[in-house]
Order: structure tokens, then sequence, then C-alpha cells
């Protein structure tokens, strides 16, 4: 049998929606963990905080979904 991955969704072949209120814009725009004078900086220089998706596979982490398939294929050989 098959180990699913332990986030994997227990009913397969269900879709995933999306709520696209979930990446609205709101007004805390900065995650807790960052202190006040962090906060001040980014600001005060006009830096973004910016969400990036990355792709892990057996343990490895790609910031492009394209490496990260061209390695499992790889495997799959």
């Amino acid at each position: 049998m098959k180990r699913r991955h332990p986030l994997a969704d227990p009913v397969p072949g269900r879709a995933i929606e999306l709520k696209l209120e979930q990446f609205a814009p709101s007004p805390e725009p900065y995650a807790t963990a960052i202190s006040p004078g962090v906060r001040t900086d980014l600001d005060r220089y006009d830096i973004a905080v910016v969400l990036s998706a990355i792709y892990e596979w057996r343990g490895y982490r790609y910031t492009n979904a394209s490496d990260a398939i061209a390695a499992a294929k790889r495997t799959a050989r």
C-alpha cells in the first residue's frame, strides 16, 4: 500500500477550493513574528512582504515547480 503524505486530503480526487479572501490584503500586512523595529524599517524603505510557493519532493525543496517535476521524472526512470 502506498503511503499518503500526512497533509494529503483524505478524500482522493477532491478539488481544493481556494478562497481569494484569504489572500486579500488585510489591515495587518505583516506576520506577527516580525518585530516592531523590523516592521518600521520595512515601511520606511517601502519593502513589500511577498509570499512564494515552495515545492517539496522527497525532502528537497524547490522554488520552481518545473525543477521539482524534473527531479521526480529523473528518479522515475
